[in-house]
């Protein structure tokens, strides 16, 4: 048998030949599997997080961090994209919410952060011509409910009055306390304009924007008395008491001049219930300063001013001096004092109720 003339010398070399080739296999799969981990960032609503993976696509990176796209949600790169070593994925996540519009919800799923993204969503301009709430500015919350509500402005002309002023004069004449409505105001008118904001069907505001003065108003002018009242007389322990005398003259002459006027007379004495007495009755004859053989009238001082000096047929001159509960409009009260109480009450009583034509002296 023929022995190999270098056996030991090819077995050798084979061993090196695979050595060889294990010594490089070995590092190109190591460095493989180093090659098939990709680093990705993921932001979800503005939050970045960094990670390694060996994923191929965009949908299972996010399988893989357990992010589950809801309706709504928006990914970029698309989930089906295939991601590389620095891959940004961005995830915009849905916010539901519910929009009030002019009184009709809506039920939206807004990819974005402010009220203002919401309104964009359901096709609203948030710049034009609404009033919302919460503001535009404010962030989104689950759940939450935006009002919106249409506003405009519109213009209104309307006729309106206009109120007349008080002028008052003072009259050193007059007692202090007394005045007298010697002109009575009359309110004007205007056309206005107004400028109308308008909140859903609701009127907020109302401006003036301009006014056209269409009849002037007049204004009222009032006598207002400044003259001190008399000082007191000091009593006279000598004196006797007032005889209740006195009061008008029936039969003393009419005027030739005045302004007539027709009125209902009735009649009454101080001393009937209310009336106060003959105190009362000098008072007034002092206060008035009301002449001799002069009576007291009770008027309504809206059509007679107190103070006024009329003649009465049947009854005589007197002054207006006081007035009553029951002396309204165009009627008079007069007084009988002369010859005491039941001397009054007859004349009174005689009276009893009539028309007659009265003088209001100038």
């Amino acid at each position: 048998m023929r022995t190999p003339e270098h056996p030991a010398r090819h077995l050798k070399t084979a061993h090196i030949a695979i050595i060889l080739i294990a010594a490089l296999v070995i590092p190109l799969i190591a460095s493989g599997f180093v090659w098939a981990r990709k680093g990705v960032t993921v932001v979800i609503d503005g939050e970045s997080v960094y990670y390694t993976t060996e994923a191929e696509t965009v949908s299972q990176v996010l399988e893989e961090v357990d992010i589950v796209l809801a309706e709504g949600d928006v990914v970029s790169p698309l989930p089906e994209a295939l991601v590389t070593d620095g891959t940004e994925i961005i995830v915009r996540q849905a916010v539901p919410v519910t929009l009030d519009c002019n009184g009709t919800p809506l039920e939206l799923k807004v990819v974005g952060a402010t009220v203002a993204d919401a309104l964009v969503s359901a096709g609203l301009d948030p710049s034009l011509g609404l009033h919302v709430s919460p503001d535009v500015g404010a962030p989104l919350v689950s759940g939450m409910t935006i009002t919106a509500t249409d506003v405009f402005v519109r213009i209104v002309r309307e006729e309106v009055s206009l109120p007349f002023d008080t002028v008052e004069q003072e009259d050193a004449s007059v007692a202090a306390g007394r005045r007298i409505v010697t002109r009575k105001g009359v309110n004007g008118t205007a056309m206005r304009i107004y400028e109308v904001l308008v909140v859903g069907e609701a009127e907020t505001r109302r401006t003036v924007k301009a006014e056209e003065v269409l009849t002037a108003a007049v204004p009222e002018l009032v006598t207002v008395g400044t003259r001190a009242p008399e000082p007191p007389k000091a009593p006279n322990p000598t004196a006797k008491a007032p005889t209740p005398t006195g009061g008008a003259v029936p039969g003393a002459t009419p005027p030739t001049g005045g302004t007539k006027m027709a009125v209902t007379s009735t009649a009454y004495t101080p001393w009937d219930p209310g009336c106060g007495g003959m105190a009362v009755i000098e008072r007034k004859l002092a206060g008035y300063r009301i002449p001799d053989g002069w009576g007291i009238v009770a008027v309504d001082p809206s059509v007679i001013p107190l103070g006024t000096k009329v003649h009465v047929p049947g009854y005589g001159y007197a002054v207006a001096a006081d007035i009553g509960g029951a002396i309204k409009g165009q009627k008079i009260d007069v007084c009988f004092w002369a010859g005491g109480e039941s001397a009054a009450k007859a004349k009174a009583r005689a009276w009893g109720r009539r028309a007659v034509t009265i003088t209001i002296l100038d």
